[in-house]
């Protein structure tokens, strides 16, 4: 697996973060790895979204793992955390995601299921090739709205209804 860039998504504007930024480790003990990070971005002077970044690979032997760290940042997403004010919504990007199996899109399933439960939008953003065509195929963008960049998901989540 190639090093995880610590670099937020390019496509973000820098402008828009916030400065928590922080990296979850791996996603398994051997097997495929997938590591996660969280950054919060600003939507506007009231509100915020949580982007939460993928990379590696998602498969049987890391995908309970990527369950449990999903649900708990979203629930964390919803509360709002260290005195800041509940997101609007949370963006799962897979830019940096080479492989998802079956296991993997349960996972992203009950992400979403979990988002709603906490009355938060998920937006899944970024998947190309092989796990975009996966995603598709499985129906998952009948569930879900797919962006093809995570801009174009935050510009969603954030646009006034």
């Amino acid at each position: 697996m190639t090093a995880f860039e610590p670099s937020p998504p390019s496509s973000v504007p820098l402008a828009l973060r916030t400065r928590l930024d922080t990296t979850t480790g791996e996603g398994a003990q051997a097997g495929a790895q997938v590591r996660l990070r969280r950054t919060d971005v600003d939507c506007d002077a009231e509100s915020k979204a949580m982007l939460l970044a993928l990379a590696g690979e998602i498969d049987a032997s890391n995908s309970g793992w990527l369950t449990v760290q999903l649900s708990a940042m979203i629930t964390s997403a919803s509360t709002g955390h260290a005195g800041a004010a509940p997101s609007s919504g949370v963006i799962i990007d897979l830019t940096r995601v080479r492989f998802c199996d079956a296991s993997g899109i349960t996972a992203l399933v009950k992400a979403s299921k979990h988002a709603e439960n906490m009355h938060l939008v998920l937006e899944l953003a970024g998947a190309t090739g092989r796990v975009d065509r996966i995603l598709r195929l499985t129906g998952i963008d009948d569930v879900l709205t797919l962006h093809a960049e995570p801009a174009d998901a935050l510009k969603a989540l954030c646009s006034p209804m």
